[in-house]
This record gives structure tokens, sequence and C-alpha cells, in this order.
């Protein structure tokens, strides 16, 4: 009895030695948003998890940065997850990396994206239905206004070296013209000119500039030094600004 007892014990000993030991596999579905700037040695990680819609400022520090990187867990099922951040001011930042310009920015493997200028970072998203911007949907928008007689136009250009387009709805006269290239353009420094009856380049003033091109750069309309019809617009990429006496 005490021999069988003996026995027992040890094949339950044994038995507890052999079992095979079972290690719990960790799951990675983390989205890491990375942000630095090297000139000032500043650094943020956020992490975000697969899923919903996520967003939230960026950890520890709002930059100003100059550079965004997006890591994804090895268990992340999209791959073609995307964010994009938001500036101080409420506006997406343009981002770079390679030939890519966008708002929102992707891993891919390929490392971080460039600020097309440093910025402090108030807010980032991550979202599912994020999707890169086709570039052949991009436009420069040209906005002519008449603000006493509450006429306008608005007319959109596709982008390329020089494309040219009637004033949509109305020939005016106008008073004021407007450049609007979206914040994703290459082209941020593109410029336009608009045609009078005659076929004359109009010459418009914005502060201290007198042109017969115009730029966007953030700065609203240009105005008419004399009210005039519009019979064309012209946006040329060899364009560059002409002060007028």
């Amino acid at each position: 009895m005490q021999y069988t007892s003996f026995l027992l014990a040890t094949i339950a000993a044994t038995s507890v030695i052999a079992a095979p030991v079972i290690q719990e596999r960790s799951y990675d579905n983390k989205l890491t948003v990375i942000l630095t700037n090297e000139a000032t040695e500043t650094g943020s990680q956020t992490t975000f998890y697969e899923g919903q819609r996520e967003e939230g400022g960026p950890s520890g520090s709002n930059g100003p940065f100059q550079k965004v990187e997006l890591r994804l867990g090895k268990d992340v099922q999209r791959k073609d997850l995307r964010c994009k951040i938001i500036d101080d001011q409420g506006h997406d930042i343009v981002v770079l990396r390679g030939e890519n310009v966008d708002i929102t920015f992707a891993d891919g493997g390929k490392g971080a994206w460039t600020f097309r200028k440093e910025s402090k970072v108030s807010e980032i998203i991550c979202d599912p239905y994020f999707r890169k911007i086709d570039k052949s949907n991009f436009e420069t928008r040209v906005i002519l206004q008449n603000l006493s007689t509450e006429l306008g136009s608005q007319t959109s250009l596709k982008e390329g070296p020089r494309v040219t387009a009637k004033p949509t709805g109305s020939t005016g006269p106008f008073q004021t013209v407007e450049i609007s290239v979206g914040a994703w353009s290459e082209k941020q420094d593109l410029r336009c000119s608009v045609l009078d009856k005659a076929g004359k380049p109009i010459t418009a003033k914005r502060g201290k500039n007198v042109d017969t091109t115009f730029s966007d750069a953030d700065k609203g309309a240009w105005t008419f030094l004399y009210e005039s019809e519009v019979s064309e617009i012209v946006c040329d990429e060899s364009f560059v600004a002409k002060p007028q006496a």
C-alpha cells in the first residue's frame, strides 16, 4: 500500500514537470504616431488602436514639429490605414514623402513624412475612412467678384503647365480676383492672370504689390485698378511676379 501511494505521487509529480508550458501571445494592433523635430530635439509618441476613428492630442509636447511617422503593429489588419494631424489654428497639416503630397499619411514601411512647413500640432486623427488624395482631382479656383453689384464667378481649373478657361457664369464687370490653390497642391506659388475684353492682362493690387499675374499665398483677393469685364483666365506654371510701376 505504501509502495502504491509512493508510485502514484511520483507519477503525478512527473506529469506536472512534463506538462507543456503554454505562453500567451501578445496581440499588437497599435497605431503609433511619432512626431519629431531634429533641430530642437523635440518629440512625441502617441498610441491609438485599430478599429473605429481615433483622435486626441499629441503626448508630451505639441511641437513645433517637422516630421511625422505612422507605425503599425504587426497584427493590424488594415495596412493602408491613414492618419492626419491638425495645427494650432485648426488647419490640416500638409505632409510630403517622395513624390507624395497629402493631408493624410500612411505607414507603407517607407519612414517619416516631412511637414510642408514646421508647425505645432493640436490634434491627431486616425480614421479607417481616410484615403490617399487623387492628384487628378487637384484644382485651382479663380474667384471673381464685384461687391457693389453682388456679382461673382468661381472657375475651377485642373492643374497643368498652362491651363485656360472662360469665367464661369458671368464675365463681369468685376472688381477683385482671388486665386485659391488647394492646401495639398504642389504648386503653392502658382500664378494666374485674367484678360479683359481686348485680351489684355488686367492689372490688380494686393497690399503694396501691383501686378498682372496673381498668386494665392493665403493673403486673399487682389483688387483691379479699374473695374473690368473678364474674357479669359490663364494659369501658367511659368508665370512669375512682374511688379508694375
